[in-house]
């Protein structure tokens, strides 16, 4: 039995994939490891030929484009692995060993339910101190609260800390153990075809009374939208499915009054958003951001109309179990 199996989703992504395997013989980690692919992809020929490169690896093809946590959850149900790595397709190790600094934090306190590491992008650090509520997808309410919470964030957020221990971490690397994975369901592939399926998760690891470590010492080499900036159809795409995300964020996450209050006022937010940016880009007609900005604008009026006729704020795009 392999001690970790490490899940990676491909959609027009092999690539990239390449680049990241390749990493893997650069840096190998230490541990008995498994990588397991994904394929979200329709075009299964490439993704044939590209397995046969790879005999080491295993392969499976999702029935369809089914959204990030479905393929997730598919490579994860062959896993043989005590412990579970989901990585981006758009990753690459260094020398910062993160897998085996990730793993052995997980053994070491079995308090911690999820690991994460630091993040390199091409502008620097992905952001770290991240807070899991509904109400901060709203900006102005996320501001007020660190600036009201300033002192106690400042203590939590030690920069001379080598762990965090966040409300959730970035989804291009998360370490869980498998059984506790297994207990959760893994991810909501019911609810979120693209984003915040890492929030959701992290959610309800802590609802167990498990811990949300961020390792702030070791890192890997994120592109950050390698797969999503690709061309113009695949960017409009999941742009618009990160706004549909959140609306389900939202309505898993709260209930009552509150539920009723806060989804108003994002949805008030959502359209007036869609129509600034639409408005703003007119003067350049068809240029790419007109393009993606009317087709979101477009796409968010289809989507309150089909929640009203369906009774559900689930994503179209989502498959059928």
């Amino acid at each position: 039995m392999k001690n970790l199996s490490i899940v990676i989703l491909n959609y027009n992504s092999l690539g990239t994939i390449k680049d990241c395997l390749n990493s893997f013989v650069k840096y190998p980690p230490k541990v008995d490891y498994e990588i397991i692919i994904a394929n979200n992809d329709g075009n299964k020929r490439d993704f044939n030929s590209f397995s046969k490169k790879y005999p080491h690896i295993k392969f499976i093809q999702n029935i369809d484009n089914c959204g990030f946590s479905s393929g997730c959850n598919l490579g994860a149900s062959i896993a043989n692995g005590e412990y579970l790595l989901f990585l981006n397709p758009d990753t690459e190790l260094n020398k910062t060993t993160a897998i085996d600094k990730m793993l052995e934090t997980l053994e070491n306190d079995k308090n911690i339910g999820i690991c994460g590491c630091r993040n390199i992008i091409p502008t620097g650090i992905f952001p770290e101190e991240l807070l899991l509520s509904p109400w901060f997808l709203i900006g102005y309410i996320d501001k007020v609260y660190r600036r009201v919470n300033k002192k106690q964030l400042l203590d939590r957020f030690d920069t001379r800390k080598e762990i965090w221990y966040t409300d959730w971490v970035v989804g291009s690397a998360i370490l869980i153990n498998h059984n506790v994975f297994k207990s959760i369901n893994g991810f909501a592939d019911d609810r979120y075809w693209m984003y915040y399926e890492e929030l959701d998760l992290c959610h309800r690891v802590a609802q167990l009374g498990k811990k949300i470590a961020l390792l702030r010492n070791v890192s890997i080499n994120h592109i950050d939208g390698g797969t999503t900036n690709s061309n113009i159809k695949t960017n409009r795409i999941t742009r618009l499915e990160g706004v549909i995300s959140a609306h389900n964020y939202i309505y898993c996450l709260t209930s009552g009054y509150k539920r009723f209050f806060l989804m108003g006022i994002y949805i008030l937010r959502t359209i007036v958003v869609g129509v600034l940016k639409t408005t703003f880009t007119l003067p350049i007609f068809w240029k790419k951001s007109f393009k993606i900005n009317s087709y979101i604008l477009f796409g968010i009026f289809k989507y309150y109309i089909l929640a009203i006729v369906n009774r559900s704020w689930k994503s179209q795009r989502l498959c059928k179990k």
